[in-house]
């Protein structure tokens, strides 16, 4: 550090502790009259002083300045006696409505760059390009129904990260995952959970992923009167994000997404989600969330005995070994298939996990669109998330 830097540092750690009490004084004008009574002082000789005439030190006395120079605000500081950050305390409550009101959109412009990706949310189009602070806030007010910019935060449902580690992929997951919650807390499932009753239904699930259009929402209706509620969110960018689940009072909540966006996926990450229901319902419970992604799980679950469960349920080992001889005749798998009450797609998908030739049957796998048709509310494109759980309610109580 050279002198000028010692120098400046003098200066301004003489400012950093104050002399007096700030919650005894009624006004920034009140103390610097009391200051200058004791010091017997004209308002000349301490503008002469201070250096700082009359049109620079009354608007900051009367809170009329509309910009001040922190050169000024230091010399004042140090004439009454007052810390910077005392003196900004006294003085903020004197502004006027519209200089109080800058001030918040300016905190609230940095509560939003700090808990959300803006250049991403503005390439999705939940922000608008040309949005401000204060359109932004209003924004994320109405899309999470919260009535606070900063319960956001206050309700988020992952860890606390320092300003340091925070990063992208954390402020995205985050907002993924409290879209959810939101919905899932408003949907508000009024039926009981009862492990015993979802085992029963499990060995009933398969022959409806043969119903393309029909069969996943046939089992969302059949999980949710069973107590378990099942949404759709897409994947966001920074995060790879295939299912999820969550215990909101004490009801499991499972989260389908479009990772990968084939028709088999979908089936898969229902049944890996639900067996973490099964085996992990109260350390979920201890976590508030489970996260399933290409990365592993948050939390270090046994993702493989839930992948397992999956592969196990839809297709097990010895089948997809005796379908492999057949793979090449597409009129034999589909009798397979049926036979099996299982959608073809599901074989193929199977194999090609374990073949890589994903070039030559993947005509044979059916994107996801047809079977979310119904359940995919597009709830990043709405203006609050109140109209995706108005969506779900009908087709989940009908």
């Amino acid at each position: 550090m050279d002198n000028i830097d010692i120098e400046l540092s003098k200066v301004i750690d003489a400012a950093v502790q104050s002399s007096i009490d700030i919650g005894q004084v009624a006004s920034l004008k009140d103390l610097y009259k009391e200051k200058k009574n004791s010091l017997n002082l004209s308002d000349r000789q301490i503008q002469k002083i201070l250096g700082m005439d009359s049109k620079t030190i009354n608007p900051i006395l009367n809170g009329t300045a509309k910009q001040i120079n922190f050169i000024n605000v230091v010399k004042l500081a140090h004439f009454l006696g007052l810390s910077v950050n005392d003196l900004i305390k006294v003085y903020v409550p004197e502004l006027a409505p519209k200089q109080i009101g800058e001030i918040q959109r300016a905190k609230e412009a940095g509560y939003i760059v700090e808990n959300f990706d803006v250049s991403i949310l503005i390439k999705m189009k939940f922000f608008n390009s040309n949005a401000s602070s204060k359109d932004m806030s209003d924004k994320i007010k109405r899309f999470f129904d919260i009535d606070n910019i900063y319960s956001y935060s206050e309700n988020s449902l992952l860890p606390v990260f320092s300003r340091s580690k925070r990063n992208s992929n954390d402020l995205m997951r985050n907002f993924w995952i409290q879209s959810a919650f939101i919905q899932f807390k408003s949907i508000a499932n009024p039926n009981p959970y009862i492990r015993k009753e979802l085992v029963e239904l499990i060995p009933k699930i398969r022959p409806y992923t043969r119903d393309i259009k029909n069969g996943l929402i046939r089992v969302l209706k059949a999980l949710f009167r069973t107590g378990i509620t099942v949404i759709y969110q897409p994947s966001l960018e920074k995060i790879q994000v295939r299912g999820a689940t969550m215990i909101i009072n004490d009801k499991p909540c499972i989260v389908l997404s479009n990772l990968q966006n084939n028709y088999p996926t979908l089936w898969f990450t229902l049944l890996h989600e639900l067996h973490h229901v099964l085996f992990d319902f109260d350390e979920i419970k201890k976590q508030t969330y489970h996260i399933s992604n290409n990365e592993g799980d948050l939390f270090l679950m046994n993702e493989e005995q839930a992948d397992n469960f999956a592969c196990e349920y839809l297709l097990n080992e010895s089948r997809l070994k005796f379908a492999s001889g057949y793979i090449t005749s597409h009129y034999n798998i589909e009798k397979l298939a049926k036979e099996w009450g299982v959608h073809s797609s599901i074989i193929y998908v199977m194999y090609c996990y374990k073949t890589n030739e994903w070039a030559f049957y993947n005509k044979y796998i059916p994107k996801m669109n047809e079977a979310l048709e119904l359940i995919n509310t597009h709830p990043f494109e709405k203006e609050t998330l109140m109209e995706s759980v108005q969506q779900i309610k009908e087709f989940l109580y009908n």
